[in-house]
């Protein structure tokens, strides 16, 4: 089954830009997540008679078809580069926070007092003194 972006893309193949934009795989993987998360919002606006997932879910629905008719490659380009750079951040921060639950058992996590820099140490080892390695501060915690 297609979705609308597919139809959308199709119907702008007459130029070479769009054919540029069909065939771009990061372009096409945006504009489906931003397609799907509008028609999610509209679903639960239905379901929940909140307006505002109404009006949030209109606004992406916009959004998705100004960025899929938008003919400026060069713009849509660094917009894909700056939304990916964020759902890398995101997806990193949750990766990291799940390797920590992972490790709970084997690791206490602590953060340097002087830089803040995240530290890993083995549990089990009583107290010990921690070495910073990014700026050498040293301190003492239980392990």
């Amino acid at each position: 089954m297609e979705s609308m972006i597919d139809i959308l893309f199709d119907k702008l193949v007459d130029s070479d830009a769009a054919w540029d934009i069909k065939h771009d795989k990061a372009t096409r993987d945006a504009l489906n997540d931003i397609f799907d998360k509008s028609i999610v919002m509209l679903l639960v606006s239905l379901l929940t008679r909140v307006s505002l997932f109404t009006w949030l879910g209109a606004a992406l629905l916009i959004l998705c078809y100004y960025r899929s008719l938008s003919r400026n490659i060069s713009k849509r380009t660094e917009e894909n580069y700056r939304f990916y750079s964020l759902k890398d951040r995101f997806n990193n921060k949750f990766r990291s926070l799940k390797e920590q639950w992972a490790n709970r058992k084997l690791y206490h996590y602590y953060r340097c007092p002087q830089c803040r820099q995240k530290l890993r140490v083995p549990r089990g080892r009583g107290r010990i003194q921690i070495s910073c390695p990014r700026c050498g501060t040293q301190f003492i915690k239980k392990s």
